[in-house]
């Protein structure tokens, strides 16, 4: 068993450290240069102007839900890395622990949350650009797999609290 939790850790390592790279790789191309377009809009804003209708606001808007989905995309790999304690509870042999049902809790609630942000964000981003916006093309994207991927994590979480409980009764009557 051992050498089969040291393979899932190295896979689960190999899948973290490519996504932090693919997104360093994709904040780094994030054009940075016209935020400095409007760091002074106070000087070039129109003052007659309504500022949450300004050319000025609605950058800024797309530069801070930009930075937002770059956040939750982290947010999703910090998820990722609950594997990893997983595995390392399951290599001591730990399986129905407390810290493993947690972990599986944290999963799918990270799962969940960031597929109902991220949407949130999509929408945002595509009023702002003044893009369309189709609710059926972006639930096809990665939002069909993670809301049951997370609600999966939430059932393992209750079946593993159930074995835990039924082994601690098995233990006491032996």
């Amino acid at each position: 068993m051992k050498e089969n939790t040291n393979i899932l850790t190295i896979i689960t390592w190999v899948i973290l450290l490519s996504l932090a790279s693919i997104l360093l790789d994709d904040i780094r191309q994030f054009d940075f240069n016209q935020f400095k377009e409007f760091q002074n809009w106070a000087e070039s804003a129109d003052k007659n102007e309504s500022w949450f209708t300004s050319k000025n606001a609605i950058k800024w808007s797309y530069y801070v839900i930009s930075a937002a989905l770059f956040f939750f995309r982290g947010y999703l790999i910090y998820g990722f890395s609950y594997f990893l304690s997983i595995l390392k509870e399951i290599e001591k042999g730990n399986y129905f622990s407390n810290n493993n049902i947690r972990s599986f809790k944290k999963i799918g609630n990270i799962f969940i949350w960031y597929t109902i942000n991220v949407f949130v964000l999509r929408f945002l981003l595509a009023s702002t650009r003044k893009s369309t916006f189709n609710f059926f093309n972006e639930l096809k994207e990665e939002f069909t797999f993670l809301i049951p991927a997370g609600l999966a994590f939430y059932i393992l979480a209750e079946i593993f609290k159930q074995a835990k409980k039924t082994k601690e009764e098995n233990d006491l009557t032996i």
